[in-house]
C-alpha cells in the first residue's frame, strides 16, 4: 500500500470572487510562476494547482480553475475542514491572483496605445506571485546569472528536500518555511539542493526570517514609498536591481521598471532605432507618462509591431 492509501480524502470547492476585468488563465500564466513548485499549471484542463501549508496546520492542494465571477478553488485535504482553515484559503487565493486589484485604470490607458490593445482584449495586468514574499524572494534569487530550466531545478529540489509532504500524495510539498531552510548547512544546499552562490543568499534571508530579526511579510502591506521599498528589498543580499524591480511589480508596485539586456535591446529598436547605446535614463523616459502603471505597460507591450 502506498504512503496515502489509507488516508481519507476530503474535498471542498469554494468560489473566490475577482474584481473586473478578471481572466483566470491571464493571471495564471502571466509569467513563469506558475511553472515552478508548488505551483503547476495544467494546460489540457487551464488548471492551477498548488501544495499549500495553512497557518491552522493542515497541507492541502489546491486546484485552481476559472468561473464566472472569479475563481473556483477545489481544496483537498486529509482532515476536517475548518472556517478559519478556508478563509486563509480565500486569502491566499485572493493575494496570489491579486483578485481584489483595480486594473479598470491601467486598461483604460491601453486603449490609447495600439500595441497594448491586447491588454484590454485579453484581460491582462494581474501577474501571478507566491502567498509569501519570503518565497518570491527565494525564487527571484534563484532566477539570476541562471537559465530557466536551471532556475525550475533549483526550486524544485528546495521545495522536494526541504519541505513537508502533502499526506495525499507524499511525491508533493510545499515550499518550505524559514524555519525548515535555518538550521541547513550551507554546504548541503550548495552541493544537493545546487544553488550554487546563492546558498549563503537564501541561508542569511532565511536565518533573519526565522529569528524575527527581518519582517519580510510587512512589507506586503506598507505605505512605504517606493523608493524606499526599493532600497530595502535592495538591502538583502542576492537582489540588485532587476530583482528589485521585479519584487516590486510582483508586490504591486508597477511605478519600477526592470531592465536587463533585452528590455535594453527591444526598447532600443523600438524607440531609439540606430542608437549603439542607449541609457536605463532614456529607457525609463518611454514609460514615464505610464506612471504608476509604466512596469505592466512595458511588460505586456506587443514589441514586434
Amino acid at each position: 500500500m502506498a504512503a496515502g492509501d489509507s488516508l481519507i480524502r476530503r474535498s471542498k470547492m469554494i468560489l473566490i470572487p475577482a474584481r473586473e476585468p478578471f481572466s483566470f488563465v491571464a493571471a495564471a500564466r502571466s509569467h513563469g510562476w506558475c511553472r515552478l513548485a508548488p505551483f503547476a499549471w495544467d494546460d489540457e484542463h487551464q488548471e492551477l494547482t498548488r501544495i499549500e501549508q495553512l497557518e491552522s496546520g493542515p497541507v492541502v492542494r489546491l486546484r485552481m480553475a476559472g468561473a464566472k465571477g472569479g475563481v473556483a478553488v477545489e481544496v483537498e485535504s486529509a482532515v476536517e475542514f475548518t472556517e478559519a482553515g478556508l478563509a486563509q484559503v480565500r486569502e491566499k487565493v485572493s493575494w496570489m491572483l491579486r483578485l481584489d486589484e483595480d486594473f479598470s485604470e491601467f486598461h483604460a490607458l491601453c486603449r490609447t496605445e495600439a500595441a497594448l490593445a491586447q491588454v484590454v482584449e485579453k484581460k491582462q495586468g494581474r501577474l501571478l506571485r507566491s502567498p509569501t514574499l519570503f518565497e518570491d524572494v527565494v525564487k527571484t534569487i534563484l532566477t539570476t546569472n541562471t537559465t530557466w530550466s536551471q532556475t525550475k531545478g533549483m526550486v524544485a529540489r528546495l521545495v522536494e528536500m526541504l519541505s513537508q509532504p502533502f499526506s495525499l500524495d507524499p511525491a508533493a510539498h510545499v515550499f518550505p518555511t524559514p524555519a525548515q531552510i535555518a538550521p541547513v548547512d550551507e554546504e548541503f544546499l550548495t552541493q544537493q539542493v545546487r544553488l550554487g552562490y546563492r546558498s549563503s543568499y537564501v541561508l542569511e534571508l532565511a536565518r533573519r526570517v526565522a529569528s524575527g530579526e527581518l519582517d519580510l511579510e510587512s512589507w506586503k502591506h506598507t505605505d512605504m514609498e517606493t523608493d524606499k521599498l526599493r532600497r530595502q528589498l535592495k538591502a538583502l543580499k542576492g537582489v540588485g536591481d532587476y530583482a528589485a524591480a521585479n519584487l516590486l511589480m510582483l508586490l504591486g508596485r508597477y511605478d519600477c521598471l526592470a531592465v536587463d539586456s533585452w528590455a535594453r535591446k527591444v526598447i532600443g529598436q523600438r524607440f531609439f532605432p540606430g542608437k549603439e547605446r542607449v541609457s536605463d535614463r532614456e529607457i525609463a523616459a518611454v514609460f514615464d507618462r505610464w506612471g504608476k502603471w509604466k512596469f505592466l505597460a512595458y511588460w505586456f507591450y506587443k514589441w514586434e509591431t
